[in-house]
């Protein structure tokens, strides 16, 4: 993982950190081959969308209520809204949506924080496309809300693990508002060990 995010340190794609800027206002380091986008209201979806080996991330926002946001059910209840309505397949009326016997969520620290990671299967309603995902939730205390960034791959008949570890990597550049640069930044074992408490 630490290689993967020196890559990215090294080379990455300016224009979709400035669009997440832009955006939502944060920082994300993607490869540089991620250079598709489609913009919505808190929203930014990027991808390299070539129908092979693509992958993606995704990032969007809404407002941060209390410790009850990061449960299971509303994860997966706010994943499948905000993809139906963003993320359309390609039969008219398809969408994505998530697998939901195939998703667990777990209780991490990323960049010194709070963070739910969800990992599973995203599949696409009335289209035969699927594959896996992996989220990082996190409260920007700043602006009194949630931002959600995913990484997901499509990539049939093809194994997937370098895929989703290279995107994978790209979560934990992310930079919320006031945050520390992450010119420094390493992923260590820790990070997704520790389970603090949520405030």
């Amino acid at each position: 993982m630490n290689r993967e995010i020196n890559n990215l340190r090294e080379e990455h794609n300016l224009t979709i950190s400035k669009l997440a800027q832009e955006q939502l206002g944060v920082d994300v380091w993607v490869p540089w081959e991620v250079n598709k986008y489609k913009r919505g209201k808190d929203f930014l979806w990027a991808s390299t969308n070539t129908g092979k080996k693509d992958m993606s991330i995704v990032l969007y926002a809404y407002p941060y209520t209390d410790k009850n946001t990061f449960t299971l059910e509303y994860f997966l209840n706010k994943r499948d809204s905000v993809m139906k309505a963003n993320i359309p397949g390609g039969p008219e009326g398809s969408y994505m949506t998530t697998q939901r016997d195939y998703v667990y969520v777990k209780d991490a620290t990323v960049h010194g924080k709070y963070a739910q990671v969800a990992r599973g299967l995203w599949r696409v309603q009335g289209d035969r496309m699927g594959g896996p995902f992996v989220s990082h939730s996190r409260v920007d205390e700043v602006n009194g809300r949630v931002i959600v960034a995913e990484a997901f791959v499509y990539a049939p008949e093809s194994l997937k693990r370098d895929l989703i570890r290279r995107m994978e990597a790209a979560l934990y550049t992310v930079q919320l508002p006031q945050e520390p640069e992450v010119n420094n930044l390493s992923y260590s074992l820790e990070e997704i060990i520790i389970e603090p408490e949520i405030k």
